[in-house]
């Protein structure tokens, strides 16, 4: 259950990925993410995302470079979150507690 489409320019809609168990969007144009709620590895890097509220059971998510997010308060049930590059995000208090391992660079 891995599926990679990083760099695939043309992929936006990816509502029907929901069940896969690791799932790679480096680059794509994809903005919502509402049904990825269910994977176990996303990697959503340089993505257009910016609402993650629906990844809370995520287990780990990579959400570097995009910049659009800015508010990761649902996320705080996510094992493993990389932040990095994630300009916008000015409060991770709320979750990081909970963290076992956090990147924010």
């Amino acid at each position: 259950h891995t599926l990679n489409l990083s760099q695939c320019d043309n992929v936006s809609n990816v509502s029907g990925l929901g069940n896969v168990h690791t799932l790679d969007l480096r680059g794509c144009e994809v903005s919502d993410v509402s049904a990825l709620g269910n994977v176990h590895t996303l990697d959503l890097r340089g993505c257009e995302v910016s609402d993650v509220s629906g990844l809370g059971n995520v287990h780990t998510l990579n959400l570097s470079l995009v910049e659009s997010v800015s508010d990761v308060s649902g996320l705080g049930n996510v094992h493993t979150l990389d932040l990095s590059g994630c300009g916008n995000i000015s409060d991770v208090s709320y979750f990081i507690a909970k963290m076992r391992k956090v990147s924010i660079d």
